[in-house]
Formats: structure tokens, sequence, C-alpha cells
């Protein structure tokens, strides 16, 4: 059997980049079946090279038509939705050169429809239905469109959560025997067999991580609740003298500015420390190192660096919003 598998989403896409790793890396045991990994020419999932063969080949997407010009025009994107539109406008010369049995799409796309073949979907989450002020108009009628079609046309829709499972049959009308509750495992796991002393030194030296301190991996978007974070660290200090060092990773996303502007204003640049993107080799190791994984965000179906945090023996605090008490459980601290 011949299964197309949508790698399209950077690492800018956050947990969905993160989930997609984790799908890629784990068909790998399965040498049955023919998989042929579509991505588009900027966006590559490391490490895959080594394993091509027979059943295992990438195929790079490279956009090139007036169409997909067009089509960038009309639509505004979305996390994923630029990588999927590269795929789109050549989604006919893979349906003509590709003979696809099925499509697995661990990212909401029309792309499978358009291949013409059954397909699997994912459907990570509906915060545009929670927060749209989150969303601009055009950002969400794009989502609701695409969530729509998708849904209605694949075979079966996976998810992580029983919380996003609910949503699904609330807000596509599913019938709950088209969806399945599949947990990803954390990518991290795929390529974190031994952590030695040694280089544990040389991450804390390379970052100058000194002392304890908090981790928080998330990109810059709203519903992370930045800003919240920033105003507890400096409450903590104001009303009980504790001064606890943060330190963020990820790009900057929509609401970078305004966070460091806060952190400014409050006079806590010395607690708050922002290391942009750290290489994948490195990130397991500021879960042993940090004091904390620290969670405070707005929404979320299901947090990948909790997964992450508890495979690596990290603490976990965390929001008690969405599926995150069906996640954390009795495993972490949860706050409102």
């Amino acid at each position: 059997m011949r299964i197309g598998v949508l790698a399209t989403v950077s690492r800018l896409g956050g947990g969905v980049y993160q989930y997609t790793q984790s799908l890629v890396k784990s068909l790998l045991e399965y040498t049955n079946y023919d998989f042929l990994i579509i991505r588009n020419s900027a966006y590559i999932i490391p490490g895959l090279s080594r394993f091509h063969n027979n059943h295992f080949v990438e195929i790079k997407i490279r956009p090139s038509d007036i169409l997909l010009k067009i089509k960038r025009a009309l639509y505004i994107s979305f996390p994923a939705s630029r990588e999927f539109l590269d795929v789109l406008g050549d989604y006919r010369i893979l349906r003509e050169k590709y003979n696809f049995d099925f499509i697995i799409s661990p990212i909401i796309s029309l792309v499978p429809i358009y291949l013409g073949c059954p397909y699997i979907v994912t459907i990570h989450d509906f915060q545009h239905c929670y927060y749209p002020e989150f969303f601009t108009l055009k950002e969400r009628l794009l989502r609701n469109y695409v969530y729509k079609h998708a849904a209605r046309n694949a075979s079966l829709i996976i998810c992580e959560s029983n919380f996003v499972k609910d949503d699904i049959v609330k807000f596509l009308n599913v019938p709950q025997e088209r969806i399945r509750v599949i947990v990803s495992p954390p990518a991290l796991n795929l390529y974190v067999k031994n952590m030695h002393d040694e280089e544990c030194k040389k991450v804390k030296n390379k970052y100058n991580l000194r002392g304890d301190f908090l981790f928080y991996p998330a990109q810059f978007w709203y519903h992370k609740n930045h800003l919240n974070l920033v105003e507890a660290i400096n409450f903590l200090k104001e009303k009980y003298g504790e001064r606890i060092t943060l330190v963020l990773v990820g790009s900057k996303k929509n609401n970078f500015e305004n966070v460091f502007k806060k952190v400014k204003d409050l006079g806590i640049e010395k607690q708050i420390r922002w290391l942009g993107y750290v290489p994948e080799g490195d990130m397991p190791y500021f879960y042993k190192l940090a004091t904390a994984l620290v969670m405070p965000t707005l929404f979320e179906s299901v947090s990948m660096p909790i997964w992450e945090a508890f495979h690596l023996g990290c603490p976990v605090v965390s929001s008690n919003v969405c599926a995150l008490p069906e996640q954390v459980g009795d495993a972490g601290l949860l706050f409102d």
C-alpha cells in the first residue's frame, strides 16, 4: 500500500510541527507499507534522509505556478496554512505522478481532498471558536471552511484528547464513531537515548543557565499567556521577595513585543531570559536542568511540552484549561 504523509508544517508551527515530527518518525517502524513523505522545498524534518529507502521516500514540492500566487493572495495563513498551500499549488502533479492509496494528514488541510483518495486527518483544536478575538475575520472564515470540508470527507478523524473529540462532535456534527482519540508520544523520546552529565554541563554553559529556573517553551501567540506569566513572576518578587528566573524559548510570534515591553516596564529584565529558537538536540537538557516546566496557556488541546517534561522527569505546573486536566491528571500541579 502506498501512503502519502503530509509533513508540510515548519518549525514555526509550534506543537503541530512536533506532532508531525513524532508521527513521521513513528511510521519508520512499519516496513510493510510504502510511505511517501510530502513536504515543500523549504521545510524539512531533521534526520529523515538517513532513513530513505524503497519504503520511505520524501517528495519535495516546489511552488512554481501563478495559480499558487493567486491562492496565497486569497487565503490568509493560520498555523500550517502557508505550508499546505505550497502543496496545494502542485496537487495535480502529485495526483498524476504518484498513485496514492491513502493519505495521512497530521495538519488540518484540504490537500487530501484534491489528491482524490481516502484520508485520515488530525484536528488539533478549535481555538478560533473559543477565542475568536485572537484571529482576523479572514482567518476565522478560512478555518471554518477548511475544518468543515476536511472533516466531512475524511475516512477517520484523529484527535489527542476527549476534550477535542467532544468539540469535533459539537462544532462539526461528526458522529463519534468516525473519531479516534490517539495520544501522540513526544518527539523527544525518539531521539533522546542517553543523556550524559557532560553533555548536560555543555548545554548549561552554552546558554549560561545558572541556578533554579522555570522553563516555558512556546511561541509568543496571544493564547500562550506570556503576559500573565510575567505578571506572576513580578508578583512573587513584590509580595514574597522571590526572584524567580524564567527561561523562554520560541520564535517572535504576534505578542513578543508586548511581552518584553511589560518585562521592561516591571523592571524584571534580569529575571526573564528569551533564548529564541533552540536546536532540538539541546531541548531535552533544558527539561533536565529546569526546576519545573510552567504551562500558563489560556487554551490548549494537548501540550507536547508536558509530555516531554513527563518523559524527562521535569515537574509540571500547568493551567487547568481545556484538555490539560485530562492530560496532567495527578502527575503535576494545576492552577486557575
